[in-house]
């Protein structure tokens, strides 16, 4: 019986773990919703750069595809589809990093085009 209820316990602790967003996720999330409202003063306490709408596009998800670095260091490579200014959808590949828990850095490195939204 007690070896029934903690292998339930392990697996149910396993599938919230891999359910759950990391830290990354939530940070970059929250930082394209302020950047697409233009809310500067919550992406003062995210980051340091700013992904101009009327610029840059407006990011309508992401994926992150690759991470590497330590606490205090992140460089983040992620997917992302971007609606540019002109109504163009573009899927683009950014490099993005995160220094001491705020974003530093976006580099875009490809573009190819998609299906405009319908």
């Amino acid at each position: 019986m007690r070896v029934r209820r903690a292998a339930s316990v392990v697996f149910m602790t396993l599938a919230l773990v891999s359910c759950s967003t990391s830290v990354e996720q939530q940070q970059l999330t929250r930082f394209f919703d302020a950047c697409r409202l233009r809310d500067l003063t919550a992406l003062s306490k995210l980051s340091t750069v700013v992904f101009e709408p009327a610029v840059d596009g407006v990011v309508t998800g992401f994926a992150i595809t690759s991470a590497s670095g330590d606490a205090a260091r992140r460089t983040l490579s992620i997917s992302a589809p971007v609606r540019l200014p002109d109504g163009q959808t573009l899927v683009k590949t950014f490099t993005v990093t995160i220094e001491h828990g705020l974003i530093t850095a976006i580099s875009g490195r490809s573009g190819s085009p998609s299906t405009p939204p319908s």
